[in-house]
């Protein structure tokens, strides 16, 4: 097959029909298709760069989706409370805005149905193979082609690899002895089982992050019983949710700038948060007033609120926003265990201290797997070499997108792209962008593929190192942003608007390439 696409000429733009004009998503399986792009994931990103594509005429391109629909996070997601934390004027498409948001911190199920919208409106469905993984990657050195293996038996030969599920995709479980042991129910926020009956159950929750903020106040009401695992407190700050009125949609539907005004605002208001995490980490003491302000209101036992107060500095991991953690914690059904734990075992947790927790049901609210990690298949570049490999203790990527020995593979949300006070969005439509430009250039000048220099790479990052190290994120505590070296390959150290603008145009000179 490698020849045949050799002698019919690599560096031509491929076909994504079979002999019999069938599109990619119809049953398939055991043959071989090709394209020029190849995406995984049908949520924001995967989406979104499909837009960009079209709107460049570039056609010819393939989503996979694991699930049966739309939606990614905000179709697996579905735990109580589920909710994004950032602004839905801002947490959305910048040339798709809804005037129809219900609140102004808008719900999974809404978000889920906008990004459903978004499929049908741009017609995106057709190139989408749903309920199909990919299980296999690996580059073609000869041809120059990205092979992808799926579930279905099928294979498919891409110019271009674009590994599309974003960072919140794969849940990650806590390292803690006896995780089957537990002989009742347990569930991971990340995969919630919409049918499990919490009524008048001993419930325990494992986590206190971003996920755990949401399902904490989310399932009290039902439970008989909730004892809250804590590692370390996060620092939660007030978020302020508002509903929006008919009156609210009616005005936004009818003058749009409106709605632009506000995401603009709210756009600058998140954005001047970055010189406090990045420069000036004293500015951040107004943070930590709100989070005390919030504490005292809610909270009255001192002791409780002292372990409900973080030992490290603000901004340092992620932080939080919510109206109703806090006060969750004032109710007497609702505890805060801060022994460290032992192991799980049959009956439930056994604490450091030798106490058992016996529990009904256990929720893993520890989060998802980042980086490499995070794909569920193997990526072999260049040469047979594995991502996992080459990456090692330090993730590197030319501004979060490509790798230098694997060509043309372009990453969404890869190595320090991730925002650490705005939405993600702000980057994933940058790279969109990116993406369609760098298709383009490789098809028009008939390339077989880019490779950015590693040279490039590595000084790139190291920039990056020498910018963030008077940061909050390198200030001291142990986070997820961070590597096992203590370097930091999650955060864009600057900017959004920076992040836009130098991506914006294709650097030739930074890559090697191959004709």
């Amino acid at each position: 097959m490698d020849k045949l696409l050799h002698t019919l000429g690599g560096n031509q733009a491929l076909n994504t029909k079979n002999n019999n004009g069938e599109g990619q998503g119809e049953g398939m399986a055991n043959k071989i298709r090709t394209c020029d792009v190849a995406i995984v994931g049908a949520g924001f990103a995967g989406l979104g760069v499909g837009i960009e594509l079209n709107k460049k005429g570039l056609h010819d391109f393939v989503i996979f989706e694991g699930e049966e629909d739309v939606g990614g996070s905000w179709r697996t997601n579905t735990y109580p409370g589920c909710a994004c934390d950032v602004p839905s004027h801002l947490y959305s498409y910048s040339f798709e805005p809804n005037p129809n948001w219900p609140e102004s911190y808008s719900r999974q199920q809404d978000i889920k149905k906008y990004i459903e919208h978004c499929a049908d409106k741009y017609d995106l469905r057709k190139n989408i193979r749903f309920k199909t993984k990919v299980i296999e990657v690996s580059f073609d050195d000869q041809v120059g082609h990205w092979i992808i293996k799926a579930d279905d038996g099928s294979t498919t030969h891409a110019r271009i690899f674009v590994p599309a599920t974003g960072a919140l995709s794969h849940p990650k479980y806590p390292d803690i002895k006896g995780l089957k042991s537990f002989k009742g129910k347990s569930v991971h926020a990340a995969r919630w089982d919409d049918e499990l009956d919490l009524k008048d159950k001993k419930v325990a929750i494992i986590g206190t992050g971003a996920s755990a903020i949401q399902v904490v106040p989310g399932v009290a009401d039902d439970v008989s019983e909730l004892q809250v695992f804590q590692r370390s407190a996060a620092w939660v700050l007030p978020r302020k949710n508002k509903i929006y009125s008919e009156k609210d949609h009616l005005r936004w539907a009818k003058y749009p700038w409106l709605q632009k005004a506000s995401r603009l605002g709210i756009y600058w208001l998140m954005e001047s948060a970055l010189p406090a995490l990045m420069w000036y980490p004293k500015m951040l003491k107004l943070g930590e007033k709100l989070h005390k302000s919030s504490l005292n209101k809610a909270i009255k036992d001192p002791e409780l609120r002292a372990k409900l107060t973080p030992s490290y500095k603000i901004g340092c991991k992620r932080t939080l926003v919510s109206d109703d953690y806090f006060p969750t914690f004032a109710r007497p059904n609702v505890h805060l265990v801060t022994n460290g734990i032992d192991k799980i075992m049959a009956k439930g947790i056994k604490t450091e201290d030798g106490e058992l927790h016996e529990v009904d049901v256990i929720i893993y609210a520890s989060g998802y797997e980042i980086g490499e990690p995070a794909y569920p298949y193997e990526i072999k570049g260049k040469g047979g070499i594995s991502l996992k490999d080459y990456w090692g203790s330090q993730r590197k990527a030319y501004y979060g997108m490509n790798v230098s020995g694997f060509p043309n593979l372009l990453t969404i949300m890869g190595p320090n792209s991730g925002p650490g006070h705005t939405s993600v969005l702000i980057y994933q439509e940058a790279q969109y962008k990116y993406i369609a430009n760098y298709t383009e250039y490789l098809l028009n000048n008939n390339l077989k593929y880019l490779d950015v220099k590693e040279q490039v790479q590595n000084d790139q990052f190291e920039h990056f190192q020498k910018r963030m190290k008077n940061s909050s994120w390198l200030s001291g505590c142990s986070s997820w942003y961070l590597n096992e070296d203590g370097t930091n390959s999650t955060m864009w150290p600057g900017f959004s608007f920076e992040y836009v603008l130098r991506t914006r145009k294709l650097k030739r000179g930074v890559y090697n390439e191959i004709a």
